[in-house]
């Protein structure tokens, strides 16, 4: 059976296989938990964050000493997953009508 995804990095897009990329889902489900009630992430989210994942769990699984071309890929696919995860989790944010993990609330101010 194939992937979900399209794996675009030509290097890594052979160890993406349909194990590692239900991993990578179960991985951005975990991630969504961390969102408050009532914010999800889009499917073009779960995508790019499940594509990252798949690769991260590629290079970890593949490496085999620290120079090698996995141990490179890893540390450029963790930090673009800690630039991506924010940025998805803003915009479920934005999605659900919140400006952040608290909601808006409204205060009434009266003068003395």
């Amino acid at each position: 059976m194939a992937t979900t995804y399209t794996y675009p990095d030509a290097y890594l897009v052979t160890f993406c296989t349909e194990d590692r990329e239900t991993r990578a889902l179960a991985d951005v489900a975990l991630f969504s938990e961390q969102l408050p009630s009532g914010q999800v992430f889009s499917a073009d989210w779960i995508e790019r964050l499940t594509i990252v994942q798949t690769y991260i769990l590629a290079c970890m699984e593949n490496q085999a000493d620290n120079e090698d071309l996995f141990t490179a890929k890893l540390k450029t696919y963790r930090t673009q997953l800690q630039i991506l995860l924010p940025q998805a989790m803003a915009d479920a944010a934005a999605t659900a009508g919140t400006t952040g993990g608290f909601g808006l609330f409204s205060i009434p101010l009266e003068r003395a």
